[in-house]
């Protein structure tokens, strides 16, 4: 039995009074305990008696500073989760081993609600009390010797008293009953339904309590040889293209965590530190819930970066201490520190204030001082902002990186997105496998988003097909499976997240759209789709694949327009690059551009990078007065990242020019943009195909025989001016007849009177000296 509420009223009452004091001195009070706003959960002793697992413990102060009453109904609650249990409370010894803070769960309690040691919570007096059920289904393993029979299963149901649907009990317990202990025939018991009074369709919330009535309430139970076990909502199992990092992170905390004197055996600490970092949305936040809810009888502590920075002076580092303080006291424990660069920035910048260099020997003092079983384990996306004292060993002694995941991981993710959706989808493993080729750069939370996105396109296409604006009674979802269309539509709205800062909208231009340049598109094929297709073979044979590419010719040749069908063709993550748009009037900035672009590349490999007019930032250094510091300082910078120290894996350089003679000779040389291909104005087939797209519109009379002409008076037009020639043809039509519906031959030949040729000899031999240059030299 609890302990009376009146006893615990008068003790607790009777610490609150004033203190005795002398007749002549001023009267002096004690401070009244403040009443908490939150509470941390611990796990009860109430398991092991079932009449107490629908109990929640509070301290008896507790009680008499709120005014509550024992054996009234109160509800735990965080967020949206929230709990109904009866208020008792703990045994007086207990008082000082826990704080005024505290309140204690039954551990059946704590997994219905998904919630974990060291949440905080809220607790609230409810006036109303729960409904009695009026029918309730259960589930129960036969023992290997002889049923549990319904009586005993009634007993166990009216002692626990409030029931919740599809509440699992998976705990071993004693019942409190005289000759009829059913301990060793009921291992395991799943309320499956329940079904109130008043509820015609027996269909209530997981969150409905229920009141158990033995006289009343109808049981139907179904014997099976097994049944579900209880999965948190955050499961290992549900996270896919990490089991490597998984395991990793296993194996780094469970022994320090529950076998921390296996280290002291040896005269050593165990490791205290793992820090998680990568970019955002790759599954760190997640891996820290998941193994919150996968370590079993820890406590867990959340700080969260900039929540707990306080405007009050010394206020953050009192939060510090206490959240290590109460992990050290309910250990074995874990602090889990998001977006840790928020609160322990490096003390080195010009940035750091008196405030964050408090915060950083605070957290340092409390990593060294760390004993037990407790393990701190950081979260960030922004790793080299932290203060490097605490990156060394003794503190955050492991570090994992949580990068982007490869196609193997994407099939992983994405095929555990669709086996959430309880098979309403029609996709194969082969469609499945071919999207995971197709997202280059998504990160787990992109791949999440494009599953949403596919659903809600088969939503909108289900709804018009039956004729409705919105989701009504008369919706039909029965025959609703996402397709491999809805999810291919879905990918042209969900970007990878790395690359939505300077991703652009490029033109849907096809290889069909440029006339000609056979070799120049058979040659960037190779550069792009080889390295893709052909990987194994690369590395069987010790072969790099091509790193750049320079592309050169005279102005109006389809350089630009090669690479925007590039873009669209090869699938991969373009970023293009404006030459001029690379400076800025602040020193350094220019090099952080550069620097930026190629680590967003890389983020977002295989990537492609495109430099359009690669001359105006990559001029050669020796060209005196017309190179300055600035152009010279961004080539430096453009050449370290290409071939530096940090390697760059799946990104091809693109550059296009039209003065190939002024970059600099230390960006063409190999393993930079080592192959040049001359884009040369377009040849008679080439114009021919030119012309015959331009012209698809025209109705020109006799056609073939035209356009031959023209082939033949546009020799050394660049394929704009071919282009141009076709619109200011079409255009001397409408001026003619503002209702023409075809272009005649005269409006061709009045047209390429004004069309005067910008490709000359002299330009030409200039790009066949640089040919020339090049090939000698190699």
């Amino acid at each position: 039995m609890a302990p009376k509420s009146t006893t615990a009223s008068k003790k607790s009452s009777a610490g609150s009074k004033s203190t005795e004091t002398d007749p002549t001195g001023p009267v002096t009070k004690t401070k009244a305990p403040k009443v908490p706003t939150e509470y941390i959960l611990r796990p009860s002793f109430a398991d092991k008696t079932v009449k107490n697992i629908a109990k929640i413990y509070v301290s008896p102060r507790l009680v008499t500073l709120q005014g509550w009453n024992v054996g009234a109904f109160v509800k735990v609650s965080k967020g949206l989760n929230e709990i109904i249990g009866m208020l008792s409370v703990w045994d007086e010894k207990d008082e000082d081993k826990y704080d005024l803070n505290v309140v204690l769960i039954s551990t059946i309690f704590l997994k219905h609600l998904d919630l974990l040691l060291g949440d905080r919570v809220n607790i609230t007096k409810i006036s109303t009390q729960p409904k009695y059920c009026e029918s309730i289904t259960i589930e129960a393993i036969k023992s290997q010797e002889n049923e549990i029979s319904e009586d005993e299963i009634k007993s166990h149901l009216d002692d626990q008293g409030i029931l919740y649907n599809k509440m699992f009990i998976n705990e071993k317990f004693n019942i409190l009953k005289i000759n009829n202990s059913i301990e060793d025939q009921l291992e395991k018991l799943n309320i499956q339904e329940t079904a109130p009074n008043d509820n015609e369709n027996g269909d209530e919330s997981d969150k409905t309590p229920f009141l158990f009535n033995v006289k009343t309430t109808k049981i139907t139970i179904t014997y099976k040889d097994t049944i579900a076990k209880y999965e948190p909502f955050f499961s290992f199992n549900k996270i896919g293209g990490l089991d490597h990092k998984i395991e990793k992170i296993n194996s780094t905390i469970s022994i320090p965590l529950k076998h921390p004197g296996v280290f002291t055996k040896f005269g050593i600490e165990p490791p205290r530190g793992l820090l998680l970092h990568g970019p955002s949305g790759t599954g760190k936040s997640l891996l820290m819930k998941t193994l919150a809810h996968e370590s079993v009888d820890t406590h867990i502590i959340s700080v969260n970066g900039p929540s707990i920075v306080s405007k009050y002076l010394g206020g953050t580092e009192e939060k510090l201490r206490d959240y290590f303080q109460e992990a050290i006291k309910y250990q074995p424990s874990i602090i889990f520190m998001d977006e840790i660069d928020s609160l322990v920035p490096s003390r080195n910048t010009d940035d750091s204030t008196e405030v964050d260099g408090r915060v950083v020997a605070t957290l340092l003092t409390m990593l060294d001082s760390l004993t037990g079983s407790v393990v701190v384990i950081g979260a960030t996306n922004r790793v080299n902002s932290i203060d490097s004292s605490l990156r060394r060993p003794g503190r955050f002694d492991q570090e994992l990186e949580i990068g982007i995941p490869e196609a193997d991981a994407r099939f992983d993710i994405l095929n555990k997105q669709f086996q959430l959706m309880n098979g309403n989808h029609s996709l194969k493993t082969e469609d499945i496998r071919e999207i995971s080729n197709k997202t280059h750069g998504y990160v787990g939370a992109d791949l999440v988003s494009l599953c949403r996105e596919s659903i809600s396109l088969c939503i909108r296409r289900g709804l018009k097909e039956q004729n409705l604006q919105t989701i009504s009674n008369e919706f039909d979802s029965s025959e609703l499976f996402v397709s491999l269309q809805d999810v291919e539509d879905a990918m042209k709205e969900i970007r990878p997240s790395a690359m939505r800062e300077i991703l652009l909208e490029m033109p849907k231009v096809k290889w069909s759209d440029i006339g000609g340049q056979e070799v120049l598109k058979r040659k960037l094929k190779e550069m792009v789709q080889l390295p893709l297709t052909a990987q194994d073979t690369f590395k069987r044979l010790g072969i790099s694949a091509p790193k750049g590419l320079l592309l050169y010719g005279p102005p109006g040749c389809s350089k630009t327009l090669t690479a925007k069908a590039l873009a669209s063709e090869s699938g991969l993550n373009f970023l293009a690059v404006k030459g001029p748009e690379i400076f800025n009037k602040y020193v350094g900035e220019s090099e952080r551009a550069i620097r930026e672009i190629f680590r967003k590349a890389r983020s977002a490999a295989p990537s492609i990078i495109f430099f359009d007019e690669i001359d105006a930032i990559a001029s050669s250094r020796d060209g005196g007065e017309d190179s300055s510091h600035a152009s010279k300082q961004v080539l430096n910078s453009m050449l370290n990242e290409i071939d530096g120290v940090e390697e760059l894996k799946g990104v091809v350089i693109i550059g296009a020019t039209n003065r190939p003679d002024i970059i600099d000779p230390a960006l063409l040389r190999p393993g930079r943009l080592d192959r040049h291909v001359y884009v040369s104005p377009p040849d008679g087939n080439a114009r021919l195909q030119i012309l015959q797209k331009n012209t698809v519109n025209f109705k020109l009379a006799d056609a073939a025989n035209l356009l031959d002409e023209l082939v033949e008076l546009t020799e050394g037009f660049s394929g704009s001016e071919v282009v141009l020639l076709c619109q200011e043809a079409g255009l001397t039509a409408i001026m003619d007849d503002n209702d023409c519906d075809s272009v005649k031959k005269e409006h061709f030949e009045r047209a390429i009177r004004d069309i005067s040729k910008n490709i000359t000899q002299e330009m030409l031999d200039y790009y066949a000296d640089f040919a020339d240059k090049y090939q000698a030299a190699a």
